[in-house]
């Protein structure tokens, strides 16, 4: 399994959270070492490619939109650091309150993060 797993993330056809899921299900079955955990875990998040995910990701950031424009028509300011919401689209300088604690998203300008600070930290710092 720890072979067939390594081809497809090395293919980069693959959507992170699924990925990172299955690696941890396989684990968690005996049918992965720690060790290989860990090689497939770093493997999949730099080889990570966010086009895989992006008709979910519009249809969330769809979502979004008329969420925000519901907040602006009844005068609620939006939160500095809101909850994570796993899926949605982090741009460079957006925040985020995750596990109890605040993130600034730090991707490349004109890349969107869609992974948590704990899947992909490279485009997360810790704040405060």
């Amino acid at each position: 399994m720890y072979e067939i797993l390594k081809e497809v993330i090395t293919s980069k056809r693959y959507e992170l959270t699924d990925m990172l899921r299955k690696i941890d299900t396989l684990w968690a079955q005996g049918d992965l070492t720690d060790e290989q955990r860990t090689e497939l875990t770093k493997l999949a998040q730099d080889n990570a490619d966010p086009s895989m995910s992006l008709d979910f990701e519009r249809q969330l950031k769809s979502l979004e939109e008329r969420v925000a424009a519901l907040e602006k028509s009844s005068g609620a300011e939006p939160e500095e650091y809101p909850e994570y919401v796993p899926g949605k689209w982090y741009y460079n300088g957006d925040g985020c309150t995750f596990e109890g604690e605040k993130y600034k998203c730090i991707a490349p300008e004109g890349q969107v993060c869609t992974w948590s600070p704990k899947e992909y930290p490279n485009y997360w710092e810790k704040v405060e």
